[in-house]
């Protein structure tokens, strides 16, 4: 399973940085515009949810085949499996996690969008302030009502 997991990994960011070359000599599209938009108020939404301890507002934001892979290597796939999973760790954090999430580079081929982006969280653990923050790699899918959901998201913490 680690080996699967860290092929994913090599071949997303391998995949992303060819994509990253054949796009830095062209301006952004009207349609990566209305991508970016999109994203961003998805991330507004994320950055509430976590504020909200909220996980209904996370499982929202995944397309009916979206995925999550977590820190140990599973794979939660669907909202339903999201929402529980987001439930059991935003109840361990409690409400006014401050989440951070900054988009450093993003592709778009149609209706997908591919990012790699940082990630930060901030809370408090016995009075004392705790920092996760890493890297992700998020792939988008604009949907029928011209929304963008999350079909695959995957993060790799800095430490």
């Amino acid at each position: 399973m680690k080996r699967v997991i860290f092929l994913l990994i090599a071949t997303s960011f391998s995949v992303l940085a060819e994509q990253e070359k054949k796009s830095e000599s062209r301006a952004p599209s009207a349609a990566l515009t209305e991508a970016r938009k999109g994203i961003d108020k998805g991330y507004a939404q994320w950055i509430e949810a976590w504020d909200r301890a909220d996980a209904t507002l996370i499982a929202s934001l995944f397309a009916d085949d979206g995925v999550m892979l977590g820190r140990n290597g599973k794979f939660f796939k669907g909202p339903k499996e999201i929402f529980e999973r987001m439930e059991m760790v935003m109840e361990a954090a409690g409400k006014g996690v401050k989440a951070t999430v900054t988009t450093v580079d993003l592709w778009l081929d149609g209706d997908i969008a591919y990012e790699t982006g940082k990630y930060s969280y901030t809370s408090v653990e016995k009075g004392q302030p705790v920092t996760d923050e890493g890297r992700y790699v998020t792939i988008w899918r604009r949907q029928s009502d011209s929304s963008w959901k999350i079909i695959m998201d995957m993060g790799v913490p800095k430490n």
